[in-house]
């Protein structure tokens, strides 16, 4: 039972990410925005005074090397600018041009999200949340406990 669950589990996690991606790829075209840049420009709509590189990174579960490129090349489509301070201590916000493309690609998903979730009670969505949630949890803490590659034995310590 456990076994399936952990198969079904992980299929409906894979199906369901590459729908996302495949939406946002197909609804974001028009934008010229991939799904990181998405991501990144609709996190930047939460906090009026921005984001670091480095905060964003975390917030968003992604590298900083890639945040970066994605940073720039938001800003060069004019949807962020920065404090003027360099490096990883750079303030990004969302241009006036930022926020309009922001409020559209929000618009865009919460129609999908009314779509998906309109056959489902409120309730049944909040309690989803919360035990995925704490499933994320426990899986971020089960790789810190047994995540690590198991000791490696040399052969002598296996020869008799």
């Amino acid at each position: 039972m456990e076994e399936s669950r952990f198969a079904q589990f992980t299929a409906l996690i894979s199906s369901a990410s590459k729908s996302i991606q495949r939406l946002k790829i197909a609804r974001m075209e028009q934008f010229h925005l991939s799904a990181a840049h998405t991501n990144c420009l609709c996190r930047l709509t939460a906090r009026a005074d921005g984001f670091t590189q480095t905060e964003l990174s975390r917030a968003e579960g992604i590298d900083r090397a890639q945040v970066c490129r994605v940073l720039r090349e938001l800003r060069a489509l004019g949807y962020v600018c920065t404090d003027g301070q360099m490096g990883y201590k750079s303030r990004y916000r969302l241009t006036e041009s930022g926020r309009l493309i922001a409020q559209q690609v929000q618009t865009i998903i919460l129609d999908i999200n009314r779509f998906v979730s309109s056959q489902i009670p409120k309730a049944d969505i909040d309690a989803f949340y919360r035990t995925f949630q704490t499933i994320a949890d426990n899986l971020n803490e089960a790789v810190r406990l047994y995540g690590a590659p198991p000791e490696s034995h040399t052969s002598e310590e296996c020869m008799p």
